[in-house]
């Protein structure tokens, strides 16, 4: 049976609005081709030439002098026609800079003759020249952003609502801003159809089909992103000047910094860009942004930057030993036994929600308990009654989101007021807000539920136990630092928080300077944002850090070989 997705149906994508058309689609003027023509060679390309397949890696730009080139992604109902580019139009988008799978197919539809810019290339010119940096880099963004919300094209997600692995592989293609087209056996008719296309069983779902047609059943987050371009080239074997473990804000700030300061560096993952804050709905106490920015968003915009300078951010890889006894540098082992070495490191791998003590819990995790508040979670409770438990910003904005979707939002602590824990505006909102109930003095006892969550059991000081049908509860408790991988490299406080700067023991510090503000004790290994012991936990103060570490990297670079 021939399980590639079928070619006889056109589909056409919805145009984008006018006044952001001329924006992902700019036209070029001639002086803008001319400095162009300088970062890549003029070729001619004949009508019916195929310059790149949808997954291609390492494809370059072409811009478009004469003739057209047309953008095509496959999907579930055919050939998906994406846009005509006419002259002065340069193909690509975000992924095009950091060598990843094209998102379209590029054909050429009339004899064309275009400027092909390789990637090096590319990245040179992006950093070069300012006017055409900012016009492409604001193309690809939003090019990708157009991919994201066209459902109908791209890699397809098979799955059930209920099911946690489905939810598994939904958050990380959505948190990672993989276009996807989803179907769920229990909402979506069409689905038997497809079940039967590929020889699919119910049991054998969640199943992601790449755009090749090839079906993954099953498949672990590492088997997707290498399915669908995602992941990293070869990395074995493979020297950076840095290393960064974690891509939250504290980790892409410091990438940002030394790679557009021309050190070679990698930033390792094991999930998504983002951290913590990308999974926040919307963050309006940042700097900068009055009127708010999601944590998507913001991931998206970092890494974005990072890539821009030649940073290398390779997601989902995870760093699972660390050797750092080396004379000249360290030694990191991936999961996919890999090995890199850096002359220097940033730990910057935040902290994670700590989880009750409730004996079912891993058991609804995806089915009913979630630990952030996208778009995605929000649909699923949409018209039902939530629970967001915990006293932090983070719970609060994800309460005043949901309260949008669900039909009751229910904000349950252990202490008696938010206000030693939340900002004020967030209060405020709450408390405004109709459909959202704040419970102080509580506490969730058990968690009800077969094969997914359908009841709580929760606690109010003084009062007996009470039952509620609740199907959604978030959780957004005190964090817990992840640094389990470092073993005894470093040194930790009592709570598992990397200890810095001031904080290290004259006993356990081995050169005579004194060790910088982000250093930790070991020389050459910095700690930024929420995984290091006296860190402010809010975005603005991760940023920061990333960006001083940087400064006295530098400065410990210098000083060895």
């Amino acid at each position: 049976m021939d399980k590639s997705i079928p070619d006889s149906v056109e589909v056409q994508v919805t145009d984008p609005p006018m006044e952001r058309r001329h924006q992902i689609f700019p036209t070029l003027t001639e002086g803008q081709i001319e400095t162009l023509s300088h970062y890549g060679e003029r070729r001619t390309f004949l009508t019916g030439e195929i310059l790149f397949r949808e997954g291609d890696r390492h494809i370059p730009m072409y811009v478009i002098v004469s003739g057209e080139i047309v953008i095509e992604r496959h999907g579930v109902h055919g050939p998906h026609h994406v846009v005509t580019d006419g002259p002065g139009v340069f193909t690509g988008e975000v992924g095009t800079l950091a060598g990843r799978a094209a998102i379209g197919t590029g054909r050429v539809s009339r004899d064309t003759e275009a400027i092909v810019i390789d990637e090096a290339s590319l990245r040179t010119l992006v950093i070069v020249e300012a006017e055409l940096s900012e016009l492409i880099m604001r193309a690809y963004i939003l090019r990708r952003v157009a991919f994201i919300q066209d459902s109908d094209g791209g890699v397809v997600v098979i799955g059930s609502r209920h099911s946690s692995d489905t939810f598994r592989i939904r958050e990380f293609l959505g948190r990672n801003g993989q276009p996807v087209a989803y179907f769920d056996v229990d909402e979506h008719p069409g689905t038997a159809d497809l079940l039967s296309r590929f020889d699919l069983s119910v049991s054998e779902l969640p199943a992601v089909i790449d755009p090749h047609g090839a079906v993954l059943k099953r498949p672990s987050n590492r088997a997707v992103a290498d399915a669908i371009g995602l992941s990293p080239d070869a990395l074995d074997g493979r020297e950076f000047d840095l290393a960064v473990v974690g891509a939250g804000p504290a980790g892409l700030a410091s990438a940002v910094y030394a790679a557009s300061e021309g050190l070679n560096v990698i930033v390792l993952d094991a999930k998504a860009p983002g951290g913590q804050a990308g999974t926040s709905s919307k963050i309006e106490n940042y700097f900068g942004f009055p009127t708010g920015i999601s944590g998507v968003a913001l991931a998206g915009r970092g890494l974005s930057q990072a890539r821009k300078f030649g940073a290398e951010v390779a997601v989902p890889i995870e760093v699972i030993h660390l050797a750092c006894n080396s004379e000249n540098g360290f030694d990191l082992t991936l999961d996919d036994e890999e090995h890199i070495h850096a002359r220097s490191m940033v730990i910057a791998t935040g902290a994670r929600y700590r989880k009750p003590a409730l004996p079912n819990l891993e058991q609804f995790e995806g089915q009913g308990i979630y630990y952030g508040a996208s778009f995605m979670e929000a649909n699923l409770c949409a018209g039902e009654d939530a629970v967001v438990v915990g006293g932090g910003n983070s719970a609060g904005q994800a309460a005043v989101f949901l309260s949008g979707h669900a039909r009751h939002v229910h904000v349950i602590v252990r202490s008696e007021s938010l206000a030693a824990s939340m900002s004020h505006y967030l209060i405020q909102r709450i408390e405004a807000t109709a459909n959202i109930t704040f419970l102080p003095g509580t506490e969730i006892v058990e968690l009800v539920g077969a094969e997914r969550l359908e009841k709580i059991r929760w606690q109010t000081s003084g009062k007996p136990v009470e039952e509620m049908s609740i199907a959604h509860v978030f959780l957004f408790l005190g964090a817990e630092p992840n640094t389990k991988w470092l073993g005894d490299c470093v040194k930790l406080d009592r709570k598992g928080f990397v200890l810095t700067g001031p904080g290290i023991d004259a006993a356990d510090w081995p050169l005579s300077r004194a060790p910088h503000l982000l250093e930790t004790s070991r020389p050459g290994i910095f700690a930024v944002g929420d995984v290091r012991c006296g860190s402010v936990k809010r975005v603005a103060a991760a940023v920061g850090e990333g960006s001083v570490a940087v400064q006295a990297l530098h400065a410990f670079l210098a000083s060895v070989p």
